[in-house]
């Protein structure tokens, strides 16, 4: 394992397809786009924004993770042209614990091609490599199985049910926690 990391830069990360980055000012039309999408916030704690303004708050809320080092959240783009395609990240670093959560979200017209899953093992790599994590946590919100298939494929295992822990579009939702050791995860 290597040293803890010590937030001195923001690291880029890079996979066969993808390439991991900090978000920047720049990328505020496509985050608006990405993230105004019901379908792509459907299962995450939010409603679809709507305006530039709104967009940066996102964007400043997403880079605060880095800010308070406690996390990282990337912004996910094609490495063949460098598309936006949409987000990644470790969160809520419990450094005494080593563990933290992670989450990540795709534009919906890149579904189903495992970018998803190719991102994820990124930064749970990353996790395990430069925060030293034993544990890494996911909530999924109830009727999300195409994230739960992809935390399955990556070694989590559902280890329950908290009931009615989000309130959303007027109703209570399930979420489902799951939980991968770093003994585990098969880089």
């Amino acid at each position: 394992m290597s040293q803890s990391f010590d937030f001195s830069h923001f690291p880029t990360l890079d996979t066969a397809r993808l390439h991991l980055r900090e978000m920047t000012p720049q990328d505020l039309t496509a985050l608006l786009k990405h993230l105004g999408n019901p379908e792509v916030v459907k299962y995450i704690e939010m409603q679809p924004i709507q305006t530039v303004e709104q967009a940066n708050e996102w964007l400043r809320w997403m880079g605060s993770y880095f800010s308070a080092q406690d996390g990282l959240r990337w912004g996910v783009t094609l490495k063949s042209d460098g598309t936006f395609i949409g987000s990644a990240g470790i969160h809520h670093w419990d450094r005494e614990s080593q563990y933290a959560e992670i989450g990540y979200d795709i534009a919906q017209s890149y579904w189903g091609n495992g970018y998803a899953t190719e991102v994820s093992r990124a930064i749970i790599s990353f996790g395990i490599n430069h925060f030293n994590l034993n544990r890494i946590e996911a909530d999924v919100i109830e009727g999300n199985t195409v994230s739960m298939h992809v935390l399955k494929k990556l070694g989590f295992q559902q280890e329950g049910i908290l009931r009615e822990r989000v309130h959303k579009d007027g109703k209570y939702h399930n979420v489902h926690l799951f939980g991968l050791l770093s003994r585990d995860f098969d880089n």
